[in-house]
């Protein structure tokens, strides 16, 4: 168990060094934030006719995530905080290398959201060998378009599953990420779906 804990973070320091590698910086935002502005018209059109994620109202048994300023979101309360103030991390502490973490990051002026998107799955299969292709489906999710990336890879002879989660608020970029042996995702997934779905 303490190698596959190993294995994990490993994939997790390496899907950090990725964003950073794409010339997105880790700048983490902790001034306050003012309240949403309403939908605009424009943001609706671009919402239309993608999957929809809505927040779950009961959430008994997911603990919310004080750390990250400007987002929030829900994990298994069951999972024990790994990481720092300023890098959130959680482990479950039931399934082996099974963990969720987020990170933001500005987004450089000349990408829009998509393009920011695309330079992320770049670095990714530039830096990672991953099995296939990075999967991308864009989400209506709490009403904000996001992007959900899913892709597996080999670490150390085992296979590693890792969904991620992108949104923007204005030039911050806010990277939910996911993950497990793919071995385990059956039961992981109602989890994953939950933390998916309260990230707004």
């Amino acid at each position: 168990m303490r190698k596959n804990l190993k294995k994990f973070i490993l994939l997790i320091i390496i899907i950090l060094a990725l964003f950073t590698l794409t010339g997105c910086s880790l700048n983490f935002n902790f001034g306050e934030q003012g309240e949403e502005e309403a939908t605009t018209s424009e943001q609706t059109s671009e919402l239309e006719g993608l999957p929809v994620y809505t927040a779950d109202a009961d959430m008994t048994g997911y603990t919310k995530c004080e750390e990250m300023q400007g987002v929030e979101f829900y994990y298994p309360s069951n999972y024990i905080s790994v990481g720092k103030e300023e890098q959130p991390m959680f482990m479950d502490t039931e399934i082996a290398g099974a963990s969720v973490n987020i990170v933001s990051s500005e987004i450089p002026s000349a990408f829009s959201f998509e393009g920011f998107v695309d330079a992320s799955i770049i670095g990714i299969e530039n830096e990672m060998e991953i099995n296939g292709d990075v999967n991308k489906e864009y989400i209506n999710l709490n009403g904000r378009k996001a992007a959900k990336l899913e892709y597996t890879t080999d670490v150390d002879g085992s296979t590693m599953k890792v969904v991620q989660v992108i949104i923007l608020k204005d030039t911050q970029a806010y990277i939910l990420t996911m993950g497990g042996f793919e071995s385990d995702f059956t039961e992981l997934q109602p989890k994953l779906d939950k933390m998916i779905k309260s990230f707004k």
